[in-house]
């Protein structure tokens, strides 16, 4: 099939005839005049745009429901991929096939702090021996991503601050990341709070998720080095209109107040270069897997970051942060043909892929 539409959002690819998209046993195989001459049947989508379907490059998959249903929640959100740092042991997710919507990249238990400081979410390890032991088993358990536990979380009564600022030693987490690093695989960093970040940067770590209260030196070393930055602003604004009434008034405005920094650190990370990455924390309290993907999107929005700075986080970003960079975030040759058609072009508004057209999958 040869789809035809007003433009493409994602194709390296220019030229007059570039919005012909050639499809073929679920992959995108040819784009442009190649694409027309293949003599396909054609499907016209007249005044659409044609775009890679979004990820989410950080949910929780065992949180908010069951796998299976969270699964189905992201399929039917239009979500390509979803990169899953849980602490399920559970790395064959059932549901998500090789040809099935959306691809799982899991990392199962994250590793963390035994003492002081430790999160249920992550294995309760002390000592290097002990990190790389886990490091290991992680890999030979087919994880696709290390999730590394280096602080602790935010302190809801003193805004700018980090319950646990440091639950893991620089030893720790330079051993973790060299196991991961000689498997291929990225390390994720659960950091909050100036230290942990500086340290979790100097230990080689690859994504920093959450990464709250940080100055422009680090934002600018961040920038500098090429690393990921996952901010989740979603769960702290949803915590902060508390659905369920679980804060007081003050707590509430202090939520509000970490919000507010956070978009603030968005926005400059972006101006300095950082590789701003879309994860929703889906699972997080009032963050329902799949729509929470566009709740992050839009709270980046508000917070001032371009529109097409957004649409790159959740699409070719998040598609090379998650590995995946070979299969989707954009429509080239070889791409899945997850693709969706909104009503005009994604890069200028990308909240128009939450409510597509048409969708190819």
């Amino acid at each position: 099939m040869c789809l035809l539409a007003q433009g493409l959002a994602g194709a390296d690819r220019q030229g007059r005839d570039e919005a012909a998209v050639l499809i073929q046993g679920g992959r995108v195989t040819a784009l442009g005049s190649e694409a027309l001459a293949a003599g396909a049947p054609r499907r016209e989508l007249p005044g659409l745009w044609l775009a890679p379907a979004p990820l989410d490059a950080h949910v929780h998959l065992h949180l908010g429901g069951t796998v299976a249903d969270n699964l189905e929640a992201s399929r039917k959100a239009g979500l390509a991929a979803v990169r899953d740092l849980g602490h399920d042991p559970k790395l064959d997710m059932p549901g998500s096939k090789a040809g099935q919507t959306p691809l799982v990249v899991a990392s199962g238990p994250g590793l963390g702090a035994a003492g002081e400081g430790s999160s249920w979410l992550a294995e309760k390890l002390s000592g290097p021996r002990d990190f790389a032991d886990a490091a290991i088993q992680r890999v030979s358990a087919g994880a696709k991503v290390i999730k590394l536990f280096a602080s602790g979380l935010l302190d809801f009564e003193r805004p700018g601050q980090v319950q646990h600022p440091m639950v893991i030693s620089q030893d720790e987490m330079r051993t973790a990341v060299k196991k991961a690093h000689d498997a291929g695989l990225l390390v994720a960093a659960h950091a909050s709070g100036q230290a942990t970040v500086q340290a979790a940067l100097a230990c080689g770590v690859d994504c920093i998720e959450h990464g709250f209260f940080l100055d422009r030196d680090l934002l600018e070393a961040m920038a500098k080095l090429g690393v990921y930055w996952s901010p989740t602003l979603a769960p702290v604004l949803s915590h902060a209109r508390d659905p369920e009434g679980r804060y007081d008034d003050a707590t509430r405005q202090r939520l509000r107040e970490i919000a507010r920094q956070q978009a603030a650190q968005i926005k400059r990370g972006e101006e300095l270069g950082v590789k701003l990455l879309l994860g929703s924390d889906a699972g997080a309290y009032g963050l329902d897997h799949g729509s929470a993907a566009f709740e992050e999107m839009a709270a980046w929005l508000d917070a001032g970051v371009a529109p097409g700075t957004v649409f790159q986080a959740a699409t070719s970003r998040a598609a090379r942060a998650l590995g995946l960079a070979q299969e989707l975030g954009g429509i080239f040759s070889g791409a899945r043909a997850w693709l969706l058609a909104t009503a005009g072009d994604p890069r200028q508004n990308p909240m128009l892929l939450q409510k597509p057209v048409w969708r190819g999958f």
